[in-house]
């Protein structure tokens, strides 16, 4: 069965599988508020560890995105599992495990949240539902840009009629997610606090929204009318953006501020319960036990990941205007002891902005049980997109004050002019260290810059690491081998 069709099953009493409830089939599940809200946090669920040794923000926004990205490098005779690997040097093959798993992790979550909606009724359990509506816009939006045209499923579906399903025009794609958000941003109050905190509000449907309309408004869809769309969409939450704007950038990613400086994070914790994030563990190369970082790390702490650094360039360039974002997204080396007489310095540039320094720490119970949220639309994304259309839409004037304020927040001096879609790149590339947005940033503004970009940065980087240089193939993911193998109605992205 194919990863798409098996999860797609909602309708199937044997498959349904909302946790932690056990033995309850969809149709007897979904009776009283109680039951709902647990089928929505078993849709949020998807994107954290799920059963699984990592979670959707390590596989997808680290290993698939940023990984591929010219911000973080590969170190020449590193060992790491083949699909790391081969992601780094643009090898991906459609047997990939890793990208089966993002396609898998995506589609459950819209099954799921396909479920929720088909038995819950218009008018009823409304917040719930539009959270649902937000979740199941969220993977679709990440499976499009990611995968190209993939099917569109809005409610439960049997086997046989998932596997004949074809690959949608992404203009219908794109039009149930703008739904499904308008929906969301018009049924959630603006954020949740207290014991809701971490869930999407309005303010997130929003944002995403805009986002949405900003990738649009680039390659491949190139829709031009969708950038007054984002504006219009920015400038109405801007305010409440503003609130959730920290002024002490190094203050943002500290545990006593999560749920209070994002948008919209994925949540983790630690203690053993299958709750942590696996992100700090593929940080860099390592024995296969102890910790690298043993002034940081409890010492039996140890990674799974490849040598990868930060590129050496961007590295250099910030150091030398003094941006504050360095310092509190990377480090550049690491004592090899807590003994003072014998340790040595480590030079490295290495992305630690989701690592918890304390080698004390007795609640971290492994190298996946890391307690950092993971951002996925914090203020300066906001602040950024809107800019951006307002650049394009030939507003630059009132797009400087966003910028202004990133780049003082960051110890930089104000533009002396007004802002272009060049301050929009830099600023993006050096806020977002480590959080997976460059690739994607790359592939909107333009195939041939996104493939010039990157192919320069392998060129000088991986020469010797036995990859390749990426072509127009590379800005896709390849679709699953094991979704073709049963069908006969879809094509593979072109190359694979």
């Amino acid at each position: 069965m194919t990863i798409m069709s098996a999860l797609l099953l909602g309708c199937n009493k044997d498959i349904i599988d909302i946790a932690p409830i056990e033995n309850n089939t969809a149709d007897a599940f979904y009776q009283n508020e109680i039951e709902v809200k647990q089928a929505i946090v078993g849709v949020y669920a998807r994107l954290g560890r799920n059963g699984t040794n990592t979670d959707f923000a390590t596989d997808y926004y680290w290993l698939a995105s940023e990984n591929r990205s010219d911000l973080l490098y590969l170190v020449e005779g590193t060992s790491a599992q083949n699909d790391q690997l081969e992601l780094r040097k643009y090898l991906i093959s459609p047997n990939s495990g890793t990208v089966s798993s993002i396609f898998g992790r995506l589609y459950s979550l819209i099954k799921d949240a396909n479920s929720l909606l088909y038995r819950t009724k218009e008018g009823e359990y409304t917040r719930y539902r539009a959270e649902a509506r937000f979740m199941r816009a969220f993977a679709y939006f990440e499976l499009l840009r990611s995968f190209g045209p993939v099917a569109l499923v809005t409610a439960p579906i049997e086997n046989k009629d998932a596997i004949a399903l074809p690959r949608e025009d992404p203009k219908v794609i794109y039009a149930q997610i703008i739904s499904d958000l308008e929906f969301a941003a018009a049924n959630l109050d603006k954020f949740y606090t207290g014991a809701d905190a971490g869930r999407v509000g309005s303010v997130a449907a929003n944002a995403l929204l805009g986002q949405v309309y900003m990738t649009m408004a680039g390659f491949p869809s190139n829709d031009a009318s969708a950038y007054p769309k984002a504006e219009t969409v920015y400038a109405g939450i801007i305010a409440d953006v503003d609130a959730r704007f920290n002024p002490d950038y190094s203050k943002i990613f500290i545990l006593a501020n999560e749920n209070k400086n994002d948008i919209f994070s994925i949540q983790f914790a630690s203690g053993g319960n299958n709750t942590g994030s696996s992100l700090p563990g593929y940080i860099t190369s390592s024995p296969s036990s102890g910790s690298p970082f043993p002034e940081w790390t409890y010492a039996t702490y140890n990674l799974q990941g490849q040598d990868v650094r930060v590129d050496t360039m961007l590295v250099n360039r910030m150091k030398a205007s003094g941006d504050k974002r360095l310092m509190a997204s990377i480090d550049t080396g690491y004592w090899s002891s807590t003994n003072v007489a014998t340790r040595s310095w480590v030079t490295r540039n290495i992305v630690t902005k989701f690592l918890e320094k304390d080698n004390t720490n007795t609640r971290i119970k492994a190298w996946n049980d890391f307690p950092r949220n993971f951002p996925i639309i914090r203020p300066a994304d906001v602040y950024l997109y809107y800019a951006e259309a307002l650049i394009v839409n030939g507003k630059a004037g009132a797009a400087k004050p966003y910028i202004d304020k990133l780049r003082q927040r960051a110890g930089l001096a104000a533009l002396t002019a007004g802002p272009t879609i060049d301050d929009i790149k830099e600023e993006r590339k050096k806020e977002f260290i480590g959080e997976g947005r460059r690739f994607f940033d790359l592939v909107r503004w333009g195939q041939a810059s996104a493939i010039s970009t990157l192919s320069s940065f392998a060129q000088h980087y991986h020469s010797r690491t036995n990859g390749q240089l990426p072509t127009a193939k590379d800005l896709l993911l390849p679709i699953p081998q094991n979704e073709l193998n049963t069908r006969n109605n879809w094509n593979q992205n072109p190359d694979y």
